[in-house]
């Protein structure tokens, strides 16, 4: 399994439609097998999905993220979890230990998800 961060100086982007880097964690059975970064690059939302979808991701935990581009990766078959909020390792903890419901990790404005 492939999970995706876009990231800006630590934290997770608050935009994923303007973010310009993702970090790229593997798993295999709940362990961490790797990290990598990808530059983002593209300048549509079809372009952008489809970017995604051939770094293999299967999962992409975002802050904000417009409808259109959530419904084009949902197509691709990429599992969003939309208005995250806080530091990349903590985030990606919270999620493994599904904790991402936690008030401090939900962007402010973004309770009803």
């Amino acid at each position: 399994m492939k999970v995706a961060v876009p990231t800006w100086n630590g934290r997770v982007s608050p935009v994923f439609d303007t973010a310009g880097r993702l970090l790229l964690i593997e798993y295999n059975n709940k362990e961490e097998t790797g990290r990598s970064d990808a530059v983002l690059d593209a300048s549509t939302w079809q372009a952008l999905a489809g970017q995604v979808s051939h770094l293999g991701v299967d999962v992409l935990l975002c802050g904000a993220i417009s409808r259109p581009l959530a419904a084009l990766l949902a197509e691709f078959g990429v599992s969003v979890v939309p208005f995250v909020n806080g530091s990349v390792d903590e985030v990606i903890s919270a999620w493994r230990e599904n904790r991402l419901s936690e008030s401090h990790f939900v962007m402010p404005g973004c309770r009803g998800r």
